[in-house]
């Protein structure tokens, strides 16, 4: 797992990541990952990741350097421009995601979701003796196909979590592969996918795969850009959900985006692990606070038993109001005057803050009993301003100079 965090006023953006990386089931633990890279040398923009490292058995790392020889001294207006164009980079990249790595990729995709979603629940089933008796009939594939169904078709994606999105038309990539499905299906289900309406219901599940705003656990990888564009005074950062590339074409979804501005001047944003850190801003642990309030309804649905009129109505009205109530008082008590603090910080105390949060979130998962130490305390650190660019925080809270250079009131290089 991850924990990022990004901390922004007017002077700039800190950015702070982990260390930690999770191998295999979470089990094996490591403590030497790079999540924070610059994405340019002239561009004043930082790049965090979370999620799956690599895309498409690419390491992430290699395609920002990539990016970044071909991006050289150019710059964008707007930090908007510069996720874009990296999306299109990595899109129009035949050297990195040849058109038969695309093919082995979405075969490999649609296999394991067929083998996990169908496959193997129709083994078990075979294999289960309470399944084969006449009252608990063991299930065809294509009652489980059915049932897929009618998930996919409740499936939402969450629409409001996505600002904007681009995803693969499904009839494409059943046009442009279907071949692969053709032998794909016999090495799967073997004499099972025979009937022809089994073979169309199985194409079915493909097309949801690729239409719906839905991407592979294997296929997850969260990026967030961090800086100014030549046009923006403040800085911005912006999330993306990036997956595949099929049939030419790219998945991703834009997610998330925090701007400074005149008017709302700081902000601190907590990427991947963020439940230690807004139980910092919001002076409650968040899993404590969902509970708060269903003790509350409980006590109320208890007190109004037995009495007549609309009891549904009137508990309704009590969440409504004890929710009002409890985030006016986190955000006069807490959330205000932390940001408050934020947004009267110099440069290096940013990163204090931002490296802080880090290592509160590494110590917190040490401490706890019931959580694996999926976040080192060994923190990357970057700031990033409209004067001075990118730059490399070192240990001792000082950005790293170049032999040579001379370093302004803030000790970056100038």
């Amino acid at each position: 797992m991850t924990c990022e965090v990004v901390a922004m006023n007017k002077y700039g953006a800190a950015l702070a990541a982990d260390s930690a990386v999770t191998v295999g089931n979470g089990e094996k633990i490591y403590h030497h990952a790079q999540k924070l890279f610059s994405l340019s040398a002239a561009a004043p923009v930082g790049v965090m990741l979370s999620g799956v490292p690599e895309i498409m058995g690419v390491p992430w790392e290699i395609v920002i350097k990539s990016y970044a020889r071909q991006l050289g001294e150019r710059r964008c207006d707007r930090l908007e421009e510069y996720a874009q164009d990296f999306l299109c980079f990595v899109e129009s990249s035949s050297a990195l995601f040849p058109v038969s790595v695309q093919r082995d990729w979405f075969r490999l995709l649609v296999e394991s979701y067929w083998r996990d979603q169908l496959a193997e629940p129709l083994r078990f089933a075979g294999g289960c003796k309470a399944q084969t008796s006449p009252r608990h009939p063991r299930p065809t594939l294509a009652q489980l196909l059915q049932r897929d169904h009618a998930t996919w078709r409740k499936y939402s994606g969450k629409p409001t979590k996505f600002l904007m999105s681009k995803s693969i038309p499904g009839d494409k990539v059943l046009s442009d592969y279907g071949t692969v499905l053709d032998r794909l299906e016999c090495q799967v289900f073997g004499a099972r996918a025979r009937a022809c309406a089994v073979r169309q219901a199985l194409r079915a599940t493909v097309k949801f795969m690729y239409d719906k705003p839905w991407f592979h656990p294997r296929d997850r990888s969260w990026i967030a850009f961090v800086g100014l564009g030549e046009a923006e005074p403040f800085p911005v950062l912006q999330e993306y959900l990036v997956g595949s590339i099929a049939s030419g074409q790219l998945r991703w979804a834009k997610t998330g985006e925090a701007r400074v501005t005149r008017d709302e001047s700081a902000h601190v944003v907590a990427l991947a692990q963020k439940d230690t850190i807004d139980m910092f801003f919001r002076g409650i642990d968040p899993k404590l606070e969902a509970k708060l309030e269903n003790i509350v309804l409980r006590c109320m649905s208890r007190t109004l038993a037995g009495e007549r009129g609309d009891r549904r109505g009137r508990i309704g009205k009590v969440r409504e109001a004890f929710r009002r109530l409890l985030d006016a008082e986190i955000d006069e008590k807490y959330e205000a005057p932390l940001l408050a603090a934020v947004d009267a910080m110099p440069p290096h105390g940013l990163t204090n803050i931002a490296e802080a949060l880090v290592r509160l979130t590494a110590f917190h998962k040490r401490i706890c009993i019931e959580q694996k130490e999926t976040v080192d305390a060994a923190v990357h650190a970057a700031f990033i301003s409209k004067g001075d660019g990118f730059a490399w925080i070192g240990r001792s809270g000082k950005a790293f100079v170049a032999k040579g250079a001379r370093a302004n009131e803030y000790g970056f290089a100038s």
